[in-house]
């Protein structure tokens, strides 16, 4: 009796999908800068789709579910554009003009520390500080200036304007048909999973969902509550640029402990140049005292829950690893990259150990 041959592990079909995938991805790789707008709008369906749903369950026909939620998120855009872009322009414009003086505070700062131990002589602390840290008072309106000349005068810098503006056309354009299709395209998607592995590949991606959208769904909810919160709290305090650090501080807040890093000593270098007292900073620390530990407490447990699954410890490490390995998009993959491996993970538990 014949035994069965083992197919080989090379055939023709699968030198040309191996062939196929890695020409996929040198394109992807190749055309990385313009997958931006692809990118954000899958971002964008992918965070609307559950509005679209209730939408639907509703009884409003999807189309017109997708086109009325875009047009209400446009509108919602340009009205805070309108609103808080002026403000915003009017605080950074203010605080460039005070950097010059907030430049002579850190000076006086310097010589008195420095002389105090004898470390440089005065005089060249002064020279040091006229030649470089004026400068800093001129750089965002240099900045602003020269970018804008560079755009308008250069025929490089003009492609590259209307290139952008192109690319934000084209966000709401592909977020509205990827939205109205976006059951064919997971349908579409799952056809190219074998059957054998078709359920399994569902019920991980579902999982995914669960853990990834959670987070990203509802720490962006946090943000934007704790956001107005910080602004409110900046204001009372008379800060600088309250508008703008509150905004900051609310989105940074997006991952745990990273506002007391990174957005508290800002605000008290920020209240200290500003006031030169020890009451403003005094009162910065007491807006984070109270809103950090508020959000924490009561904010997040109700947007959250207990459905992602992620501890704190585990977001921050994935952040500090992400940054080193890729910058800044290192930082935005890091928690969708540990919710994957959060799935992995439990995908491996439940084959070898469970």
């Amino acid at each position: 009796m014949n035994e069965p041959r083992e197919s080989p592990l090379f055939t023709w079909k699968r030198i040309w999908l191996i062939l196929i995938l890695l020409a996929g991805l040198w394109v992807l790789v190749s055309a990385r800068a313009a997958l931006g707008p692809l990118v954000a709008a899958f971002i964008l369906a992918y965070l609307l789709n559950p509005i679209v749903e209730i939408l639907e369950r509703r009884g409003v026909p999807r189309t017109a579910a997708v086109a009325l939620l875009l047009l209400g998120v446009g509108v919602l855009i340009a009205l805070l554009w309108a609103s808080l872009a002026p403000i915003v322009e009017k605080q950074i414009v203010a605080f460039a003009r005070r950097v010059p003086a907030y430049a002579r505070v850190v000076e006086g700062w310097l010589e008195t520390t420095l002389a105090r131990f004898e470390i440089v002589p005065p005089e060249e602390i002064r020279k040091y500080i006229t030649e470089n840290l004026v400068l800093l008072g001129r750089l965002p309106l240099q900045a602003l200036s020269a970018g804008g000349k560079v755009l308008l005068q250069t025929t490089k810098g003009l492609f590259s304007l209307i290139v952008g503006i192109a690319y934000l056309a084209l966000i709401p354009v592909m977020t509205f048909y990827i939205l109205r299709d976006m059951n064919r395209i997971t349908e579409a998607f799952y056809r190219f999973i074998h059957p054998d592995y078709r359920e399994e590949v569902q019920l991980r991606l579902h999982r995914l969902d669960e853990v990834m959208g959670s987070f990203i769904k509802g720490q962006l909810i946090v943000g934007l509550l704790l956001s107005s919160l910080y602004i409110l709290g900046f204001y009372m305090a008379d800060m600088p640029l309250w508008l703008v650090l509150g905004i900051f501080t609310g989105l940074v807040s997006i991952f745990p402990y990273v506002e007391w890093i990174v957005a508290l000593p800002v605000a008290l270098a920020l209240a200290a140049l500003q006031h030169q007292d020890w009451l403003h900073p005094l009162a910065v620390l007491a807006v984070f005292g109270v809103i950090s530990p508020a959000g924490g407490m009561f904010i997040v447990p109700r947007v959250l829950g207990g459905r992602v699954g992620l501890h704190p410890v585990v977001i921050i490490a994935s952040i500090i690893i992400g940054a080193e390995l890729l910058g800044f998009l290192g930082i935005l993959l890091a928690v969708p990259m540990a919710a994957v491996i959060k799935v992995g993970l439990e995908a491996v538990h439940d084959y070898y150990i469970a």
